[in-house]
């Protein structure tokens, strides 16, 4: 990691959007419960933002809930991800403030819809999942990564804590796994350690949380060509000339944003003139890739079992249609791997691929960044 080199890339692609582009309903698929804490008259749900908003692929539009009101609170995410055969193996959080809230994440899942509807993994089993030995790890903003058992509830191995450092975006990652029901609960951090069970309270300031990703990465098999062509775009800048050839430009947005309450996916600069502008896009070409990691074995119907460019990347995007997270490095994780990871989407309709020997094939991709 250095100097946002381009080494192995990575594609971290989104199962909820794919799901809700095929037809499958946000609303009693991808629920948001927040629950009163102990002893609480009343629940803490959101204040501002609907539930489809944290799955809408905006990472600036914020969903907050008041945590405040009720510092034993909950936060619930159950999502039911349709299939018991689809791969998981990472979580991302975009746009969070779980530093200034004091908060941390804790992650269960399990086979049946009722493992994941009781907070603080009441109802998940060890059977389906142990994160205990799941090898958790952090890729950015996931400092500290436990397993959520504690000495008096016997809750060893059925959940995940996860406590950023920071305000940002958490991107965290685990062995994989194919367990059909998940759930992201949010919850308060002061006085708390990684390896408790609730125990911690929120702080003062309502937690917001912007967009939830859940899916399988992809990483490609080797490094792009070196003809890599890498930008940085202005395009949002339009120079203008008078009829007396006197030029003027007017300029609409200047690229990622950053406030005291809001930041770009990956940005940690703040104010806005003390982090970068513009769009970073990558035109690669990966040369003599084998067939079977560019197509599927079966294109009659989905074999979640294959890993290739079409099946766990181009398909689940719908080619330009649906964001995802790159990485130009995949092996960049931990302190200032933001820089090389991009919040984006493909900038082509079509997937051209070129044989140029036998079963060897060259992949052409162009990726720009989102504001």
């Amino acid at each position: 990691m250095a100097n946002m080199n381009v080494r192995t890339p990575r594609f971290y692609v989104d199962t909820i959007n794919y799901l809700m582009s095929r037809g499958v309903a946000q609303n009693g698929e991808f629920d948001v419960t927040a629950t009163g804490g102990s002893g609480a008259a009343a629940t803490r749900g959101i204040q501002t933002g609907s539930e489809i908003e944290l799955f809408d692929m905006n990472p600036l539009n914020k969903v907050d809930f008041d945590t405040s009101g009720d510092t034993d609170s909950q936060v619930l995410i159950t999502i039911d991800t349709q299939s018991a055969s689809s791969k998981k193996n990472f979580i991302a959080i975009l746009n969070h403030n779980l530093g200034t809230a004091v908060g941390k994440i804790r992650i269960f899942c399990g086979n049946e819809a009722t493992d994941v509807t009781a907070v603080d993994s009441d109802n998940a089993e060890t059977g389906d999942v142990d994160w205990s030995s799941m090898n958790a790890a952090e890729v950015v903003n996931a400092d500290v990564i436990g397993d959520g058992g504690d000495a008096d509830g016997g809750n060893a191995g059925r959940s995940l804590i996860v406590i950023p450092a920071s305000d940002g975006s958490t991107i965290f990652k685990f062995d994989e796994t194919n367990m059909r029901y998940w759930a992201i609960q949010f919850e308060g951090n002061t006085s708390a350690s990684a390896e408790g069970r609730g125990d911690g309270t929120w702080g003062s300031t309502d937690l917001f949380v912007s967009n939830i990703l859940i899916g399988e990465y992809f990483d490609a098999p080797h490094a792009p060509d070196m003809s890599v062509k890498r930008s940085i775009d202005f395009d949002k800048v339009k120079v203008l000339e008078s009829t007396g050839g006197q030029r003027f430009s007017n300029m609409i947005s200047h690229g990622r944003t950053s406030t005291a309450t809001s930041k770009s996916p990956f940005t940690l600069g703040y104010p806005d003139y003390e982090g970068y502008g513009g769009r970073i896009s990558y035109d690669m070409n990966f040369s003599f890739l084998n067939s079977n990691t560019v197509m599927p074995n079966r294109y009659e119907s989905l074999v979640h079992t294959d890993d290739t460019v079409v099946s766990d990347v181009w398909n689940k995007t719908n080619g330009p249609h649906i964001p995802f997270i790159f990485s130009c490095d995949n092996g960049s994780t931990g302190t200032n791997a933001e820089s090389e990871h991009i919040f984006a989407r493909f900038a082509q309709n079509s997937l051209s691929m070129s044989q140029v020997s036998n079963d060897l094939w060259n992949v052409s991709l162009k990726i720009e960044e989102e504001f």
